[in-house]
């Protein structure tokens, strides 16, 4: 997402572009005399980049929805009490493997069960404390 400085006549403006075969986006612009002046060029580049870093971030703002992984999940089309657990845990989760997948089903869901779960942990300190119980 790079900004580009052309020089049209006697005016150089700031252009960003999404990408380089993208429609180009007014930044701002100065007079080309004034531009040589080393103040007048600081304060330009300090100008183009703000106003960059705003487009960048409404760019990047409105291309992701964070939610859309939730509404592809089996769950979103199932009207079964489970579903709406594994939903509301997955609008709290950064993504589908915090959930736990088991297959191509999130762990919670009413068509995947766990049977049975295998502790790796062969260590001194889990055998007494199992020992203990």
């Amino acid at each position: 997402m790079p900004v580009y400085f052309l020089a049209e006549g006697s005016r150089g403006t700031a252009v960003w572009r999404v990408s380089d075969n993208a429609t180009d986006q007014y930044l701002c612009g100065v007079d080309l005399q004034a531009y040589g002046d080393e103040k007048v060029r600081e304060r330009f580049a300090e100008l183009a980049t703000a106003a960059a870093d705003y487009y960048r971030r409404t760019h990047v703002a409105a291309s992701v929805d964070p939610a859309a992984w939730v509404s592809e999940l089996p769950c979103s089309d199932c009207s079964s009490p489970e579903a709406a657990d594994v939903l509301h845990r997955a609008r709290q989760a950064a993504s589908a493997s915090e959930l736990g997948v088991t297959g191509s089903y999130v762990t919670g869901c009413c068509k995947s069960r766990v049977v049975g779960v295998v502790s790796g942990g062969s260590d001194a300190r889990t055998a007494r404390s199992a020992a203990r119980r």
